[in-house]
């Protein structure tokens, strides 16, 4: 538990200390003479006293961190307005709009740690199946088919979303990242490429059912000036949890069938899926209208909306799978990057997401979702395609550039897609546009397959990057989500 002393010499700001906070980190209550506890706040324990000895004020901060597994990486960010408060309009850039309480960022902490689990368990075949067709036999066009025809999951995606209306976030979310896992763990042992391709039909599917609960979490109990920053946030745990594969892809140099230990590695998402999911509590939103059966009964998705953002899914899915799951296949066999070289170029230029989710948290929830939305779309599709059709030092800049800019996007996409539907219909609506992303997905990669020759990669990137541009003129047709409650967006909450 930190202890923080500071000794004050200023007498106004001594008077000012001398009362209870109430600012963007903490609200106060005194509790006694210059002593002060917290009502409200991301704390466990706020304790802050001013004592005077010898005519020198020394206030004196203990407290402890509410989140849980990421303590001690948040308490390094809030040592500072900690001891000097957050004023509105002068808050660090990475600090949400809203004060979040002890529920707010045990919830996020959880949703973190699942969201590195199911980035580890979703990247795995992304970034492998380059070296299981080298393994087991194919190419190009094998690796392509074999991503396509595990987009099929998406049946299982929908089904696990579905049900998450009915039986609640949480047991869906157990339920999802455990059966990911031990898909992962049955992959390791496949005897060849059509083996791989059905478990990983399974893994694939029951992860991409944990992505979309978790931005559901977030979205039914964060602050409606907050959703786009805690879900946004989470890109980043499960962006650390792809690169934990990179981090491990240089065992590949082992021998061919080395492949087969990162794929064990899920026996460990496993244990932490199920030590975590323990600790977290179902939503305030989904326990209120299961409990409300007119809710239930009379509460629609709206067609127009679903329509939109489906088109919009499927638009920028045509491209971004194969650019994604793709690449490792262009680095390796166009650009003739070797076990170490790849990994290292995908970490040191893909990191700098980081700056990009920042930019677009705090674009998406304090002036507009589909500004931020437009603007990281466009960022995304150039830096790609460039990416795609040049080679040195310009294919690093292409791929920064595409990396911070496209994911200003990830905050405002993230939001919308739960904040544009009901609570007892969010699971089965972001189900169904899953469904039509898988689409775009299959489009995308057989497109790739078919059209890519001998390693040119470049003109069929640059035709499939209309996708993105296109839904970044269709975002302006949604409505404008930024700083209202759900209940107001969705009349039938």
């Amino acid at each position: 538990m930190p202890t923080l002393r500071t000794t004050l010499t200023d007498p106004a700001d001594i008077a000012t200390r001398s009362l209870p906070r109430d600012d963007l980190l903490v609200r106060e209550h005194a509790v006694g003479d210059a002593m002060f506890e917290a009502n409200d706040g991301p704390f466990r324990h706020w304790t802050r006293t001013l004592s005077s000895v010898d005519g020198r004020t020394t206030e004196t901060l203990s407290y402890s961190i509410a989140v849980p597994h990421w303590g001690r990486l948040v308490d390094i960010l809030l040592r500072r307005p900690a001891r000097r408060g957050l004023i509105a309009g002068h808050q660090p850039f990475w600090s949400p709009a809203d004060r979040l309480s002890q529920r707010d960022v045990t919830v996020l902490g959880l949703c973190a740690t699942l969201a590195v689990v199911a980035g580890f368990l979703g990247g795995l075949v992304g970034q492998t199946i380059s070296y299981v067709t080298d393994d087991l036999g194919g190419g190009t066009a094998t690796q392509a088919n074999s991503l396509a025809i595990i987009r099929i999951g998406a049946v299982l995606t929908f089904a696990a979303t579905a049900l998450a209306d009915r039986r609640g976030r949480r047991p869906l979310m157990k339920a999802c990242l455990v059966g990911a896992s031990l898909a992962s763990i049955v992959t390791a042992f496949a005897p060849n490429v059509a083996s791989v391709t059905a478990a990983q039909l399974v893994c694939r599917g029951l992860v991409a059912g944990s992505a979309f609960l978790i931005p559901i979490v977030c979205s039914e109990e964060l602050p409606a000036r907050s959703r786009a920053y805690a879900i946004g946030m989470m890109t980043l745990p499960g962006g650390l949890g792809v690169g934990m594969v990179l981090w491990v892809l240089p065992l590949m140099g082992l021998g061919p069938s080395s492949w087969r230990l990162i794929y064990l590695l899920a026996a460990i998402a496993l244990v932490v899926t199920l030590r975590t999911v323990r600790l977290l509590p179902e939503t305030r939103r989904f326990v209120h209208d299961d409990h409300t059966p007119q809710e239930r009964l009379h509460q629609h998705m709206s067609g127009a909306r679903l329509a939109l953002l489906g088109i919009g899914m499927f638009l920028l899915n045509i491209f971004t799978s194969p650019t994604q799951q793709l690449q490792t296949d262009y680095l390796r066999n166009t650009r003739g990057m070797g076990t170490l070289a790849l990994p290292a170029f995908l970490l040191l230029t893909n990191t700098w997401g980081l700056v990009g989710v920042i930019v677009g948290s705090q674009i998406a929830d304090r002036r507009s979702r589909r500004l931020a939305a437009a603007i990281g779309l466009v960022g995304l599709a150039i830096g790609n395609s460039i990416l795609f059709q040049v080679s040195g030092a310009a294919m690093w800049i292409a791929s920064i550039f595409g990396s911070v800019v496209g994911a200003v996007a990830a905050p405002a996409l993230g939001a919308l897609l739960p904040e544009l539907f009901p609570t007892l219909r969010r699971g089965a609506a972001n189900g169904l546009l899953n469904g039509a992303a898988v689409l775009g997905s299959v489009a995308g990669l057989l497109a790739a397959g078919h059209f890519i020759e001998d390693g040119n990669y470049g003109p069929t990137i640059m035709a499939l990057a209309a996708g993105p541009l296109l839904v970044a003129v269709l975002v302006w047709w949604l409505p404008e989500t930024a700083g209202v409650e759900l209940e107001e967006l969705n009349p039938d909450d």
